[in-house]
């Protein structure tokens, strides 16, 4: 079986004939739903006032999250038990419904349906993109893999809003969410013939984690319904079973060691969430932030908001090219700076918004140093894990991976929501609860500095102390 990519010749690479079809592949697949992610904002507004739903609009986000963290572990277990093809495949078919399910929405709810089942695709495309390039190509092209896959969000990033805002102008807001459909036979016709060759684990069938999936998606779903309610009466009940419910589940779902930071893959973990929270968490407010405080239009604010993708696709090539230099070594070294750089471009804005300077100078360059740190971390942390998980589970450590970050986007979404609302209702200035969510964004870089040193594994009889250990073993051995 072909649980692990053969070593490559040194002349291949991501691109030469052997890769090219898979890589392009992968490519499209991460595009597609990155459009969907960043583009589909743009118009829900819109389509919230037309069904009826603007009461509602925070739950088109909480949905498509909250179904996110479903189809990450979906996924990623049938590929382990299965092969990525058939979960990849269902994956993309959910995609489409949803997408049109959306487009066909006669009222909100049946919308919100929609953006759950959009949110079950996107899961699961984006924890099998990990997985796939941690089976299918060697530890020498995986740093370069990831930043290819790391450039696909850039033209969404760029132009994914202005192409959804001009579409729907000239068309109807319904068009946005169908004209993905056509691209995505493209993406399956260029990946599905490498994926037959990756082989399930060998390990076994596992335990299944659906159901607990199941039980941390209502965990999770009550603790937002908590932080977004103004009732204490009815928030302070939701908060704690919410807590009560997610945090065990989690001690299960994630490799064991995680919630405590252990040194090598559990820390990984543990980075993949801070700095989706750091990074991501800012991101869902910084247009927001731009409009409201700075006074820019909805497309200088998608100016001010592409600095930070542009710096991102940089760091994460520098990430590449420092790691072809040097043989993988030094990635740990690599995550710490990342965050730094989160730290100091998450204050930056901080100061820019939450007090009276606001300039969008400073907050634009802070994103851009932001972003660049963003470039930095996420593939190399994610290299990390795929490199240090045990042979035939790459799925479970993609997709834990991948439900570190969606918890953490979510609840930092969340609890920006409920930062808003509270200062809305207490005649805060907007620029004060902005202010406070890159604080707490920039808590979050800073405690990831830590959890990234921890990344570093010592070695003992020539391997990693933590490569072959189980992902799922018991949390007490932490």
């Amino acid at each position: 079986m072909q649980d692990k990519a053969e070593t490559a010749p040194p002349s291949e690479g991501v691109l030469s004939p052997r890769y090219r079809a898979l890589s392009f592949g992968l490519i499209t697949s991460v595009t597609l739903v990155a459009f969907l992610w960043l583009g589909v904002a743009t118009v829900l507004p819109q389509a919230a006032e037309d069904l009826g739903g603007v009461h509602l609009f925070g739950w088109a986000f909480t949905a498509f999250m909250l179904a996110n963290l479903f189809g990450t572990v979906a996924a990623g277990q049938g590929a382990d038990r299965s092969g990525p093809t058939r979960p990849y495949l269902q994956a993309f078919a959910v995609f489409i419904v949803g997408c049109v399910v959306a487009a066909i929405a006669t009222n909100w709810y049946v919308l919100l349906a929609g953006r759950a089942l959009q949110g079950l695709g996107v899961g699961g495309v984006l924890a099998l993109a990990y997985l796939i390039v941690g089976r299918a190509y060697p530890d020498e092209l995986r740093a370069r893999m990831l930043a290819l896959v790391a450039s696909a969000w850039t033209l969404p990033a760029l132009l994914g809003p202005a192409i959804a805002g001009a579409l729907a102008s000239a068309t109807d807001w319904r068009v946005v969410f169908l004209v993905l459909v056509p691209l995505v036979p493209v993406a399956a016709l260029l990946t599905l013939p490498a994926l037959r060759k990756l082989a399930p684990s060998d390990s076994g069938p596992g335990e299944n984690r659906l159901p607990l999936t199941v039980l941390l998606v209502l965990g999770v779903g009550a603790l937002l319904a908590g932080l977004e309610n103004r009732n204490l009466a009815v928030l302070i009940p939701l908060l704690v079973v919410g807590i009560a419910v997610t945090l065990p589940v989690l001690r299960k779902l994630l490799p064991a060691g995680t919630l405590t930071a252990r040194r090598g893959m559990p820390a990984g973990m543990i980075v993949r969430g801070l700095v989706s929270a750091a990074y991501y968490g800012g991101e869902s407010f910084f247009p927001l932030s731009m409009t409201r405080v700075m006074g820019l239009n909805t497309l200088g604010s998608g100016l001010a908001l592409s600095a930070g993708a542009l710096t991102w696709v940089t760091g994460a090539w520098l990430q590449a090219k420092l790691d072809t230099r040097s043989g993988g070594s030094g990635r740990h070294a690599r995550v710490v700076l990342g965050f730094v750089l989160l730290v100091g471009g998450d204050v930056m804005i901080a100061v820019a918004v939450g007090t009276g300077l606001q300039s969008v100078a400073l907050a634009v360059a802070g994103w851009a140093v932001a972003g660049l740190g963003m470039g930095f971390v996420y593939p190399a942390v994610t290299t990390i894990v795929l490199s240090l998980a045990p042979k035939g589970q790459e799925g479970s450590a993609s997709s834990s991976l991948q439900l570190c970050e969606t918890l953490s986007v979510a609840v930092m979404t969340g609890l920006g929501t409920a930062i808003t609302a509270y200062g809305s209702s207490h005649d805060w200035d907007d620029s004060r609860g902005l202010g406070l969510i890159y604080v707490i964004a920039a808590v979050c870089a800073f405690l990831g500095i830590a959890a990234g040193l921890r990344t570093a594994v010592r070695k003992a009889a020539g391997r990693p102390d933590s490569a072959a250990a189980p992902l799922h073993e018991p949390e007490h051995s932490a």
